[in-house]
C-alpha cells in the first residue's frame, strides 16, 4: 500500500504523460550521442527515470511512496496486490492489483495507454518471472473511449526491468467483466479503495515517510502510539482506486508454490519497438514504506526481486536497530518478507497472510487481511518471534479494521466505487 496523501484533484492524464515522454526522449537522445549508443535503451530509461524525480513541478497529488510517482505519473503508481483463493470456485485463484489512488467521488480519471501493467509469477523459486499476465489500455487519454487488451498468461518474451508484449488473449471494455480465450475472467476499472489504515497517525509516528515534508529526519520515534479504538481513522475511506482483477484456473499458474509481484512500465518512442521500461514494482504491503527512505525506495522500484536480499535487508536491520529492538525482529521480518513477492501454495485449498512461509497453507493475501496489524505486531511487538525486549505495545495495531462496504462476495470482489 502506498501511504502518502494530499487532497487535490487529478491533473496528470495527457499533459504530464506527453511531457514525461518529451523529456525522456530528449535525455535518451543526449545519452546515446554522448556514449556512442553503447547504453541499451531499457537501461537508459531506468537512468532517466531515477534522475527525473526532481525535474518537474507537481502536476497532481496522490498518496505515493516516491515523489516521482506522487507528482509525475500517478497512473503508474501501484498501491496493493492481492493473491487469494477464489471464494466461489476452489479450482481458481484471484489476482488483483490496485493503482492510481485517491480518486474522489464523481471524478472521472482516464487510464494511461503508455503504461503497461503486469502480474509476474515465479514458479521455480529463483525470483525471476516464468509467467506474465499483461494489460494495456487502448484509446484516447482523456474521455471515456477506452478499452483494455489482455496479453497472456504466458511465458515472458523478456524478463527483468524491460518488458515486451506477449500474445494477446482478449480485448474488453473498461468497468465491465469479460473473459479471455484461456478462461480468465477479467475486470479493469474503478473500485472502492479496499485498503484500511490510519495514515494520518502513521505520519506522526514516522514523519519522514511523508513525501510532502521531505527532507525530514528519520527515526528515532517521538510519537509512540496509534490512536485508540474509536478515535482511529481510516484515512483512505473517502477514495476510489483503479483496479485490475482476474480470476483464473490454478492450473494456468502451476501446481505448487509460486511467488507473485506486480509492475508498471512505461513506453516511449526512443525505446525499441514494443519495449517498456519498469517504473515501479510492488508485492508485500508496507514493506518498503515502513523500512525505506524515499531515495532507496525509488531505486528499489527500478530493480527486480533478485536484488532484494542484499538491498532491502539492510534497511530492515537498520530500522529495527534504530527503534531499539533486537536483531531477532529483523531476522523474522526478512525470513518472511524478503524477497518482495507474495508467496502462495497452489496445492493448498485455503490460507492466511504469510501462511506459505509460516503456516504451510495457501498463503497469499486477501483484501480483508489486516496486513498493517500483522506487520506492526511483529516489528513493534512479540508476534512470531516471542521477543518482548524493546516492544512498543501501542504501535502493534492501528486500530482500524476492514469495512465490509469495501468488498463484494462475488467477482470482482472489490467494492463498488463511491
Amino acid at each position: 500500500m502506498r501511504i502518502n496523501v494530499r487532497g487535490s484533484t487529478y491533473a496528470l492524464a495527457g499533459k504530464c504523460t506527453s511531457l514525461l515522454e518529451n523529456v525522456l526522449n530528449k535525455v535518451v537522445s543526449f545519452i546515446q550521442r554522448s556514449t556512442n549508443g553503447w547504453l541499451r535503451p531499457i537501461g537508459i530509461c531506468a537512468i532517466v527515470l531515477a534522475t527525473f524525480l526532481t525535474t518537474l513541478p507537481a502536476l497532481a497529488s496522490d498518496h505515493q511512496d516516491t515523489t516521482f510517482l506522487a507528482n509525475k505519473l500517478t497512473a503508474a503508481d501501484l498501491t496493493d496486490l492481492f493473491v487469494f483463493e477464489s471464494p466461489s470456485d476452489p479450482s481458481k485463484v484471484v489476482l488483483a492489483m490496485d493503482f492510481d489512488p485517491l480518486i474522489t467521488h464523481g471524478e472521472v480519471r482516464p487510464f494511461d495507454p503508455a503504461v503497461l501493467y503486469q502480474f509476474k509469477i515465479d514458479k521455480t523459486g529463483d525470483n525471476v518471472e516464468d509467467l506474465v499476465l499483461q494489460f494495456r489500455v487502448n484509446g484516447i487519454v482523456r474521455g471515456r473511449k477506452q478499452s483494455v487488451t489482455v496479453f497472456g498468461p504466458g511465458r515472458p518474451s523478456q524478463v527483468g526491468t524491460g518488458s515486451r508484449l506477449i500474445r494477446a488473449s482478449a480485448i474488453g471494455e473498461l468497468n465491465q467483466t469479460f473473459s479471455t480465450s484461456k478462461g480468465v475472467k477479467v475486470f479493469v476499472g474503478e473500485r472502492k479503495d479496499p485498503f484500511f489504515f490510519d495514515l494520518e497517525q502513521f505520519f506522526k509516528i514516522l514523519p519522514d515517510r511523508n513525501y510532502q515534508v521531505q527532507p525530514n529526519p528519520s527515526p528515532p520515534l517521538t510519537v509512540k502510539a496509534f490512536r485508540p479504538p474509536g478515535e482511529a481513522k481510516d484515512t483512505l475511506a473517502p477514495f476510489n482506486v483503479h483496479s485490475i482483477v482476474v480470476e483464473l484456473p490454478r492450473s494456468l499458474l502451476g501446481t505448487g508454490k509460486i511467488g507473485v509481484w506486480m509492475t508498471t512500465s512505461y513506453q516511449t518512442a526512443r525505446l525499441r519497438e514494443g519495449s517498456y521500461a519498469q517504473i515501479e514494482r510492488l508485492a508485500v504491503p508496507a514493506l518498503n514504506e515502513l523500512f525505506m527512505d524515499f531515495k532507496a525506495h525509488n531505486a528499489s522500484n527500478l530493480q527486480t526481486p533478485t536484488a532484494d536480499a542484499p538491498n532491502q535487508s539492510k534497511f530492515i536491520r537498520s530500522f529495527v536497530t534504530t527503534i531499539g529492538r533486537p536483531k531477532g525482529i529483523a531476522d523474522a521480518v526478512i525470513s518472511v518478507a524478503i524477497p518482495d513477492v507474495i508467496q502462495a501454495d497452489l496445492s493448498k485449498p485455503t490460507g492466511s497472510y504469510f501462511g506459505t512461509q509460516l503456516g504451510q497453507n495457501f498463503g497469499g493475501r486477501r483484501p480483508k487481511d489486516d496486513v498493517i496489524d500483522v506487520t506492526a505486531s511483529v516489528v513493534f511487538g512479540s508476534a512470531v518471534t516471542g521477543i518482548t525486549q524493546g516492544a512498543i505495545p501501542a504501535l502493534t495495531s492501528d486500530n482500524v479494521g476492514p469495512n465490509n462496504a469495501n468488498f463484494l462476495p462475488t467477482f470482482p470482489y472489490l467494492g463498488n466505487p463511491l
